[in-house]
């Protein structure tokens, strides 16, 4: 049997494992529940309204009304096919969530629960084990994500019979931050003892540590782009509603905003840069699993 058969099998009874845990379905209702809560309360609380007579208090009273609604009209907020999808389909920390719950432990599992004993002295290399592996995990998160933005269409369809471009243009990028994301975890997963703590390293860092770097470029006048925290957030910047242009209203011309928001708003580049990361990443778990030992 060649290697590409046996990453074949692998995988397949990887992904199997997968769907088969609670996890999987807890994973798909939360995702499903966040969907439909938030199409609820943008229709029941007329969201776009509220926001529209928010932001227009804070632009102040020097400003004529007619100039006011062009600048939020221009920023794209208001009830639109386009702004409804980027409240209900931005699964950015959803798709964060699902990659590190599938992948956080899967090859930190096989060192804390022995397993590993039984699985690596197989005729199969272990780097055809951690990519099948990854493969499997990366499939299970993206079928959760699919299914999300799939349940976000029908509720585009029934309030606005459309569906806005940006839709799968947004799932790409999610598609793009849910294959760095489950590189990432793995490294926490082939460098720690255990599953858990892989996943919560793996969450914070990306939550807590990326961001902080990217607010420090931002608000030294550099563009944060080629961060992974600020190339995830374009999933919500495929709908043609520019960031920047509402950081210019409230927070005038200059501003560190302003980087922050440009380094949102380009779709392509974000996944190429998730992208040349999550490969990065991969080969990096790889190595570290090729060298551990079990102890």
């Amino acid at each position: 049997m060649s290697e590409l058969e046996k990453l074949r099998v692998v995988t397949k009874y990887e992904f199997l494992k997968q769907v088969r845990r609670r996890r999987f379905y807890g994973f798909l209702a939360m995702t499903l529940l966040a969907v439909g809560l938030t199409a609820a309360l943008y229709q029941s609380l007329d969201l776009p309204k509220r926001m529209r007579t928010e932001l227009k208090k804070r632009m102040g009273e020097n400003i004529p009304e007619a100039m006011k609604d062009d600048l939020l009209n221009q920023a794209g907020i208001k009830d639109s096919p386009e702004f409804f999808a980027l409240w209900v389909s931005s699964m950015g920390a959803l798709a964060l969530i699902g990659a590190v719950f599938f992948g956080g432990d899967s090859i930190a599992s096989e060192f804390e629960h022995r397993t590993g004993y039984l699985l690596f002295p197989n005729p199969v290399k272990r780097s055809t084990l951690v990519i099948g592996k990854y493969l499997a995990c990366f499939l299970a998160a993206v079928a959760v994500l699919a299914i999300g933005y799939a349940f976000s269409a029908i509720n585009l369809l029934v309030f606005y019979q459309t569906i806005p471009i940006g839709l799968p243009k947004s799932l790409g990028v999610a598609i793009a931050l849910t294959c760095f994301m489950v590189s990432f975890a793995f490294v926490f997963s082939a460098l720690m003892k255990g599953g858990m703590g892989a996943t919560v390293a793996a969450l914070l860092s990306y939550m807590a540590i990326f961001p902080i770097i990217s607010m420090a470029l931002s608000a030294t006048g550099h563009d944060p782009w080629f961060m992974p925290d600020r190339a995830g957030d374009a999933i919500g910047a495929t709908y043609d509603i520019s960031y920047e242009s509402l950081s210019e209203v409230f927070g005038g011309e200059g501003g560190s905003m302003r980087g922050v928001a440009r380094a949102s708003q380009d779709p392509l580049r974000a996944s190429l840069v998730l992208v040349g990361y999550a490969l990065v990443l991969l080969l990096l778990s790889v190595q570290l699993t090729l060298r551990r030992e079990m102890v």
